[in-house]
């Protein structure tokens, strides 16, 4: 199970993916996510719900990779996860940092917001 959605007032994309997820139910999330980055400005923030995910198999951690690094291409700014399961917790971060980019771990989504909320108002970091 999964579901997509965005803030564009908020150039937030929210994502949720729960239970096991299966070949074709991961490439459907992958265009619904870009369906609804499409509808973002450059450097958008992502809140991902994953505390109902069950750990994937190899296939399902490439796909998710294969998104993530789409994810980091379309321009990507923050990120939180909202996370309970620690196996699912472990994978995701391997795909993080495989795709070369850090996320936040927090454990609500009102949690995630308002940390993100709090990093729009930090001055930019970087040359």
């Amino acid at each position: 199970m999964f579901n997509v959605t965005s803030n564009p007032a908020k150039n937030r994309l929210y994502i949720t993916l729960a239970g096991h997820l299966e070949g074709s139910e991961r490439r459907e999330v992958t265009r619904a996510i870009m369906a609804e980055v499409a509808k973002l400005d450059q450097r958008f923030d992502i809140v991902t719900d994953i505390t109902a995910l069950h750990a994937s198999d190899q296939e399902g951690f490439k796909d998710l990779l294969r998104a993530k690094s789409a994810l980091k291409l379309k321009g990507v700014r923050h990120i939180i996860r909202v996370v309970k399961i620690p196996i699912s917790r472990m994978q995701v971060e391997r795909v993080s940092e495989a795709a070369g980019y850090e996320a936040e771990s927090v454990s609500s989504i009102e949690e995630a917001d308002r940390r993100l909320d709090a990093l729009g108002l930090e001055p930019p970091q970087g040359p």
